[in-house]
């Protein structure tokens, strides 16, 4: 795989997620759920502390289940993370049974991480996407995989992570769901921390439980609790004392 000097292909991909209503610092929001934008700054402010500043930091983005809007949280995390700082920041798509984030970026038929895991594409700079915010890069997952599974043990995994690395300050992931996913617990070791997205009111507390203790509760840096703007309940505190 081509991993010198990782610059940018040439389309510029518009940073305001498809059907998303924007506010007023142009981060995105569906169906009044997600967080206000001051929750951002937050979760990016908890993050920096996390990360250290000789090395690129890499977060995953999950949930437990689907439908706790674990993809609007890493759209806006990564665009909060590039708008209110300099740090290089690269968005990757790393659900590989679907294609949800480029399409609310609207793109549709393009290369991306899929094609880098299969062996059809060997240059990562074409799938490296340019936003138009000038320290944000996106990465597609291209289509959905044959095989999930064995992508997630390919041996270019890391190669392309380690790649990325080399021109970011921080990696932010959407990854897919926890339970219903068995391999995203092996993409963990990957990473240096992990934003577990919780749908406030919906999601059973058992199974919020079962999500964080198969990540592991060390690797997990904070949850979302999506829909909400109280503080975080009780039984989930006891992951961060």
């Amino acid at each position: 795989m081509n991993e010198s000097n990782v610059s940018k292909s040439e389309h510029l991909v518009q940073f305001a997620p498809n059907g998303a209503n924007q506010n007023h610092n142009g981060l995105s929001g569906t169906d009044g759920l997600s967080l206000i934008p001051e929750e951002y700054a937050r979760l990016h402010a908890d993050i920096e502390r996390a990360a250290s500043p000789s090395r690129c930091f890499v977060v995953g983005v999950t949930s437990a289940v689907y439908g706790e809007g674990k993809t609007t949280v890493a759209l806006n995390l990564a665009g909060t993370m590039a708008q209110n700082s300099e740090a290089r920041v690269t968005l990757i798509d790393f659900n590989l049974r679907n294609w949800d984030m480029q399409t609310r970026l609207n793109l549709e038929s393009v290369k991306g991480l899929v094609d880098i895991l299969e062996g059809a594409e060997d240059d990562i700079t074409n799938i490296l996407h340019k936003t138009d915010l000038d320290n944000l890069s996106f990465i597609p997952a291209g289509r959905a995989a044959a095989n999930p599974s064995r992508l997630m043990r390919s041996s270019r995994l890391p190669e392309v992570i380690d790649a990325l690395k080399m021109s970011s300050d921080f990696i932010v992931v959407d990854m897919a769901p926890v339970l219903p996913v068995a391999d995203t617990k092996v993409m963990a070791r990957l990473l240096d921390g992990v934003v577990m997205v919780v749908r406030s009111g919906v999601t059973p507390r058992e199974i919020v439980n079962r999500a964080i203790e198969t990540i592991g509760s060390d690797k997990v840096l904070g949850v979302v609790l999506n829909g909400v703007e109280t503080a975080m309940p009780k039984w989930l505190q006891r992951y961060f004392s």
